[in-house]
């Protein structure tokens, strides 16, 4: 199918399961979010499912980093990403917009495409329909299953959209190196085996290789962050810690891509890597030399996933702009409520509680 024709599949179901969450909820109060125009962009729903692990080594001269020469291949390197925010509140529910961006650089330029925002109106009333809806549509999942707490919801509808990118992705380009934000570990809230086995595979059958950074890990060896067992003088360079978390917890949780520390540039910052396990080791180390030839390394994180989540952020402009739009399309009567946290500690009342943290529930 021709990558356009999804798209415009793509946009329309959204759009209408969308506009759908509103139908029956038009006679109901908005308090719209408060944000200030000054702000580039504004803190979206914070959910972080990895559970935190601790893995024991006797001895840390075991673990050796592998040196990395970039190799200039004209190899496309490609990045996902995306982003989910409050608009606003009703009284039956909340207001949610999710936005996706695909980031690819070829032949030394970049360009993107931005899907969304999304607009829906989630209650307790339309949660469930609506998040099995989303998964039958778009993963083929046709068992039912309770739809997490009302706050999470954003955060869940925007991991489909994240997957559907990703497939779009890894079905449409060959021979390329496709960038994930987040873990290859499979879990059952939004990482089912299924799904994840699903992308890795379509990369293979495409001659592509997924990297997955992540910007914020879980994984301690003996006690220490695995992002600080690399030293700068080692850069750039790849850390395999595989070996050393795979055999404590291969029983709790499915690890679909081999671990690694990344150090791809000096600077500051180290990441978590995964590499499809599939991938002969030559191979792996080959793609991560690929990354660092043919695209542009900051603080040791590839320029076109740093440029995805800038896309896929939203400004302070934009979120007052969409609730003119809800306000004047829907037929939501504005209320406005004075903030309790203002109300009652003035100056030191701060932004609010930064929702996320959500325990484990079934996802399939």
């Amino acid at each position: 199918m021709d990558p356009s024709v999804i798209n415009q599949l793509l946009l329309r179901d959204f759009t209408r399961l969308g506009n759908t969450s509103f139908d029956q909820n038009s006679e109901s109060a908005f308090n719209p979010r408060e944000v200030c125009i000054f702000d580039f962009s504004v803190e979206d729903f914070s959910e972080n499912n990895e559970p935190e692990l601790t893995a024991q080594i006797t001895n840390k001269r075991m673990l050796q980093p592998i040196p990395l020469s970039p190799q200039v291949s004209g190899t496309t390197v490609v990045g996902i990403d995306t982003s989910s925010i409050e608009i606003g509140e009703t009284t039956g529910g909340i207001i949610c917009a999710i936005r996706g961006c695909i980031v690819s650089r070829e032949n030394n330029r970049y360009s993107y495409e931005r899907y969304g925002p999304f607009l829906f109106h989630v209650t307790e009333q339309n949660k469930h329909s609506l998040y099995n809806v989303l998964r039958r549509q778009h993963f083929g999942i046709r068992s039912k299953v309770y739809a997490p707490n009302l706050w999470y919801m954003p955060g869940r509808i925007r991991n489909i959209l994240e997957r559907l990118l990703q497939k779009h992705v890894c079905q449409h380009y060959r021979d390329s190196l496709v960038l994930f934000d987040g873990s290859l570990t499979a879990h059952p809230i939004d990482s089912p085996v299924p799904i994840i086995r699903d992308l890795l595979e379509e990369a293979e059958r495409k001659g592509s290789v997924i990297l997955a950074f992540s910007k914020r890990t879980r994984l301690y060896v003996s006690g220490c962050r695995i992002i600080d067992l690399i030293d700068d003088q080692y850069a750039p360079c790849i850390l395999d810690i595989d070996d050393t978390i795979l055999p404590q917890y291969r029983q709790k949780l499915c690890f679909l891509g081999r671990v690694h520390v990344a150090k791809l540039a000096p600077g500051c910052f180290s990441f978590r890597l995964d590499i499809d396990r599939d991938v002969p080791e030559e191979e792996r180390i080959d793609a991560v030399q690929k990354l660092i030839g043919n695209d542009i390394v900051l603080e040791n994180y590839p320029e076109t996933l740093r440029l995805a989540h800038i896309l896929s952020k939203f400004t302070a402009n934009e979120v007052i702009a969409m609730q003119r739009f809800i306000a004047e399309n829907y037929g939501l009567k504005i209320l406005s409520r004075p903030d309790v946290r203002q109300v009652l500690f003035g100056p030191f009342g701060g932004s609010g509680v930064k929702r996320g943290g959500e325990k484990y529930d079934a996802f399939v």
